[in-house]
């Protein structure tokens, strides 16, 4: 079986908001074995799931992080 990880919503986010939901992207590994973890994030448009998601790499990603979470 093949455990793939859900797009999360963050726990701020209120019922109705515009809000983007996150996961950490995975590759397919060998055959018959799990899937193995690759770096990045994919994030997408709550409201519009199915239109796809963006891909950042994990440096990208945690700069952007970063800034959101400076006081400036």
């Amino acid at each position: 079986m093949v455990i793939t990880p859900e797009f999360r919503k963050s726990s701020l986010s209120g019922a109705g908001q515009n809000c983007v939901e996150a996961k950490r992207l995975s590759a397919p590994g060998p055959p018959r074995r799990e899937q193995v973890p690759r770096p990045g994030v994919g994030v997408r448009d709550s409201q519009h799931p199915d239109e796809g998601h963006l891909s950042f790499p994990d440096p990208e990603w945690g700069a952007l992080l970063a800034s959101l979470r400076s006081p400036e």
